[in-house]
């Protein structure tokens, strides 16, 4: 297999093939996409990356962390840490510095690394990373104020990370005692104007095209992958690894921006982001080799310990001091600090640097980073969620449902699924339909689900499906569009749409969620029914009346929803059968029939 378009063919598919196994079994995908890239380099002997992408291959994986912090500044809105900014700022100043000072002086205890090499190597993992950190948070869904302060320090400590790292190799070439402080914190000031000019420059010269329309629907994603790009490469030009900085200021300001639309350069870019994770960690594993792994020792434990249970929680505390968080809050920040790409990079650029220049010490660089990584994904990635749980901070079963719309028919089902132990807030834009359902119990919303910064203002915690329920099909496809992103297209759920006259054609519906209960079963018909005296009945089964006896004694059913073991399955028009075939003793059926005389 020397042919290098079947390498990299295989690459990105067992990249993709990778990244959607662990979905599907629930776990951090860097686990995957790391072992694979053992396996397929020091296991096997696959894939030798240096000598398939030869002397390109540092410089596109810089590109490729520039564009992946592009994207996260995309996604991040200042709304987002209104009260928070101080403990933000100080997580990505002071918490740097503690992380690093505790970094350097583990590496110093706890392996044999040369004083350069251990400050080196603790500049290096500071670094946390929303390649890691946002998969966490769409998992656990922990309070909106941790969400957030992990969301920013993750996409800002990278490039604050890097610079660190980079000044901390500058002078590591040059030697200690030639670096005078006002020598480097001249180069610090200098890699922030450097890295923020280059951001906003290119910011104006993006926007200003976006505003007046001069782009081509079309071209808009690539036109803003290609303005991240030109920020990076004009950034780095003037300093090393300063582009990283630029990408992030970049992606921010067009965020903010609110009079241009950014939600197709950002969809577009997260694709892009996913499929560069998944390459680029393949690839920076199968780099390692058996010599390497050979070098880690005992001394990694010690390191890793001392990451997770001295920086990590000395860092939260001091950020987070006469802060406004209550106490379970900063125990779940202290319990969240994963390392991701970027150090992973960083690490293998300045490994091959160091090693050409005969560095005592350099060929441990890379071994310990992915220890270190490999250890923090499976600690954090796995240990949050229960943490979180324990805290009162996330509910241990997503199975809440949001229902768009508050009317008869709304309340009808939202009141059948709160009977069964299952959570419901409806949310809604008529004040009228919103009070009454808050006067029978029901948990409520008033507000527009369309609404840009509708995450900021809705509490999503618990909450993992949306059924869109209200008379106005294109609201209901809108509303399954918007919150497929928080939900997943799997649990995104609209009435069909009403029928229309011949010769007019229906709804873009099929843009939208999974059609409930069945194609004939629209707004205006289930109005209908529970007007002429329909009901949503709740079953409950058992070893002795079963499905079958259910449907002998009342001469069929309709499914609407199955509640098994607490967990809900929501009935779709292409599930109905199934899902009556399947049941069993124990669950739940809810189901539409007429109400008893």
């Amino acid at each position: 297999m020397q042919d290098p378009s079947v390498q990299i063919a295989l690459l990105v598919i067992v990249a993709v093939a990778a990244t959607w196994l662990a979905g599907r079994l629930h776990i951090p995908s860097i686990l995957l996409l790391m072992a694979v890239g053992l396996i397929a380099g020091p296991g096997f002997g696959l894939i030798d990356p240096d000598a398939l992408f030869g002397e390109i291959l540092t410089p596109v994986v810089s590109l490729a962390v520039g564009i992946i912090l592009f994207e996260g500044g995309l996604s991040l809105r200042l709304r987002e840490i209104q009260g928070q900014q101080r403990v933000i700022w100080l997580l990505v100043s002071a918490g740097v510095l503690i992380t690093w000072m505790v970094g350097s002086g583990a590496a110093l205890l706890f392996t044999d690394l040369p004083t350069g090499a251990a400050f080196l190597l603790g500049s290096i993992l500071v670094v946390s990373g929303p390649t890691v950190v946002g998969p966490i948070l769409r998992s656990v869904r922990p309070s909106r104020s941790v969400s957030s302060i992990l969301k920013w320090e993750s996409i800002f400590i990278d490039g604050i990370g890097a610079m660190v790292a980079v000044l901390t190799f500058d002078v590591l070439l040059v030697g200690f005692e030639e670096s005078s402080p006002l020598s480097v914190g001249a180069d610090v000031l200098m890699f922030v104007i450097v890295g923020v000019l280059a951001g906003g420059i290119a910011a104006v010269l993006t926007i200003l095209p976006l505003r007046r329309h001069w782009v081509p629907e079309q071209l808009l994603s690539l036109f803003g992958i290609a303005a991240a790009l030109a920020a990076f490469t004009v950034s780095n030009a003037f300093i090393h690894e300063s582009g990283l900085i630029a990408t992030t200021v970049l992606g921010l300001i067009l965020a903010n921006h609110r009079p241009i639309r950014t939600e197709q350069i950002l969809r577009f870019s997260e694709i892009v982001r996913v499929l560069l994770i998944g390459v680029l960690f393949i690839i920076l594993s199968a780099r390692l080799t058996t010599d390497d792994l050979a070098l880690l020792g005992f001394g990694t434990v010690g390191l890793i310990a001392a990451l997770v249970l001295v920086a990590r929680p000395l860092a939260v505390a001091v950020a987070t001091w006469r802060s406004d968080l209550a106490s379970a809050e900063r125990w779940l920040l202290a319990g969240v600090a994963p390392r991701g790409i970027v150090a992973a990079s960083i690490a293998s650029v300045f490994a091959l640097e160091l090693e050409s220049r005969g560095y005592a010490g350099a060929e441990k660089l890379v071994p310990l980073t992915f220890a270190v990584i490999m250890a923090t994904v499976i600690l954090y990635g796995l240990g949050t969620g229960p943490l979180a749980r324990r805290l009162g901070l996330a509910e241990s079963n997503q199975q809440g449902i949001l229902i768009v719309g508050a009317g008869a028919v709304e309340q009808s089902i939202a009141r059948a699924l709160h009977d069964s132990g299952i959570s419901v807030v409806m949310a809604t834009t008529n004040r009228t339909d919103e009070y009454r359902a808050r006067m029978d119990g029901l948990q409520t919303f008033y507000g527009n689900v369309l609404d840009e910064d509708i995450d900021l203002e809705l509490e999503l915690s618990g909450i993992g499906r949306l059924l869109a329920l209200t008379p106005n099909d294109e609201v209901n496809t809108l509303a399954c569009q918007r919150f497929t992103d928080v939900f997943g297209g799997a649990e995104t759920y609209q009435l069909p749409t009403a029928a229309l006259p011949p010769g007019i054609e229906t709804s873009g519906a099929h843009l939208g969620g999974r059609t409930l209960f069945g194609d004939d079963f629209d707004y205006e018909t289930l109005r209908h029914e529970f007007e002429s005296g329909f009901e949503l009945r709740r079953t409950q089964l058992s070893e002795s009346f079963g499905a079958d006896d259910l449907i002998e004694q009342e001469g069929g059913v309709r499914p609407a929803f199955v509640v098994r073991n607490e967990r809900l399955s929501v009935v779709t028009a292409d599930t109905a059968e199934r899902a009556v075939s399947g049941l069993r003793g124990g669950d739940t059926l809810i189901w539409l029939a007429p109400s008893e005389p």
